[in-house]
Formats: structure tokens, C-alpha cells, sequence
């Protein structure tokens, strides 16, 4: 317990010393595989330190069912391995449930959708849960019609219900703010590219994260 205390504080640390220059790097399969039942596998390489090294990994899976108005519900597991500096490094476990649907979708294809997720958080050697909410809003405007490219816009908000062990404390946690370029290659797959600020609330200076964003985004169904 010691040493995970020691490893949160680390970490806190290391979140709250500088802005940080990084690139988030996402491969994404998600859609129907089976009439309502859907599929979701990520993986997500996170390049920190003046994406200079592989600060993160993430992979995250899930299955799904399609209701009514294209609401979907996801519920599935979250892993993550944090490496923010040589020699300091953990393990997180998630298991997530979220909701997805439109709520404007026009003809032309421009459409604001929301998600939002719920998380059960541990860290191996911790001894807490973590409950955090996310709260996501994207708004998508092709050009020429619908399955076209044209920019695209995101927003994010977590708020985490409870304090750990392991650093977490309750209230306010991070906001992403995107802007990009949603950019289709092909009828099922998209690339998505842009920059992303991420505020982190931690103790200290707050730092304002400057990532570069890629998304390779593959529907099925």
C-alpha cells in the first residue's frame, strides 16, 4: 500500500509539473455484428513527454445492443498501463458501461451526438473503487452531404463520484476539448485528426496537455 500511495503521489506529480506535448494514436471497431448486438474493440498507444516515449496503453473492448432511435448500450472492460516516467509504472482495471445516441441528425449528415460513460476503476495493489462519470459531445459537419468529410468537434467532461486510495479525488477530474477533421477513406472507415486540450485538475498548477489526436475509426454493419 505503501508503494502505491508513493507511485499515486509520483504520479500526481509528474501530471501537475508542466504542459506536456502528446500524441494519441486510436484504432477503433465498433458497429453491429449481429442484427441488434454491437461490438466495440480499441487500442489506444499514448505517446507523452514531448511525445517522446509510450507514456500509456489502452485497450478497451465491449458488447453492445442497438434500441430504438440508434441509442446504443455498451457495457465492457478497460485496461491501461501507465508508464509516466522510466521506472515509475501501474496498472488500471475498468469496467465501463455507457449510452450513445444522436440528439440532432439531419439529412445532410451534420449531426450532434452524446455519450455518456460510467467507469469502475482499481489499480492493482490499491485497495479502493473508483467510480467517474464522462459526459461526451460530438458534433460532426460534413461539406457535401453525408458521408463526406468536414470538421469535426468534441467535448468531454469527467467528474469522479468518489476519492481512493489511490489518488482520486471527488469532483471535478479533466475536460478535452477537440478540433479536428473527420476525413472518410473508404464507406466504413474514417480517419479522424486534430488537436485536442486536455485540462487536468490535479493538486499544483493545473496542466493544460497539447495532444495531437489521430483516430482510425472502422464501422460495421
Amino acid at each position: 500500500m505503501r508503494r502505491l500511495a508513493a507511485l499515486a503521489a509520483m504520479l500526481l506529480a509528474t501530471a501537475a509539473a508542466a504542459q506536456d506535448v502528446q500524441s494519441w494514436n486510436t484504432l477503433l471497431l465498433q458497429g453491429p455484428v449481429d442484427g441488434k448486438l454491437l461490438l466495440w474493440a480499441e487500442v489506444q498507444p499514448r505517446f507523452t513527454s514531448d511525445a517522446g516515449r509510450l507514456g500509456q496503453f489502452v485497450a478497451r473492448g465491449a458488447l453492445g445492443v442497438r434500441l430504438k432511435h440508434d441509442i446504443d448500450l455498451h457495457a465492457g472492460y478497460h485496461y491501461q498501463h501507465n508508464n509516466p516516467a522510466p521506472g515509475i509504472s501501474s496498472d488500471e482495471h475498468r469496467l465501463w458501461q455507457q449510452f450513445m445516441a444522436p440528439v440532432v441528425r439531419r439529412g445532410n449528415g451534420h449531426a450532434l451526438i452524446t455519450r455518456w460513460r460510467l467507469e469502475e476503476r482499481t489499480f492493482e495493489n490499491a485497495d479502493d473503487l473508483g467510480w467517474r462519470l464522462r459526459m461526451l459531445w460530438r458534433l460532426q459537419l460534413p461539406l457535401r452531404g453525408k458521408g463526406t468529410a468536414g470538421p469535426l468537434l468534441m467535448s468531454e467532461t469527467f467528474v469522479a463520484l468518489n476519492s481512493t486510495d489511490w489518488g482520486a479525488r471527488a469532483g471535478f477530474d479533466q475536460q478535452r476539448s477537440f478540433a479536428g477533421w473527420l476525413q472518410p477513406l473508404s464507406p466504413r472507415l474514417n480517419l479522424e485528426a486534430g488537436y485536442m486540450h486536455q485540462y487536468v485538475n490535479r493538486p499544483g498548477r493545473n496542466p493544460g496537455n497539447h495532444v495531437i489526436n489521430i483516430t482510425l475509426n472502422r464501422r460495421l454493419g
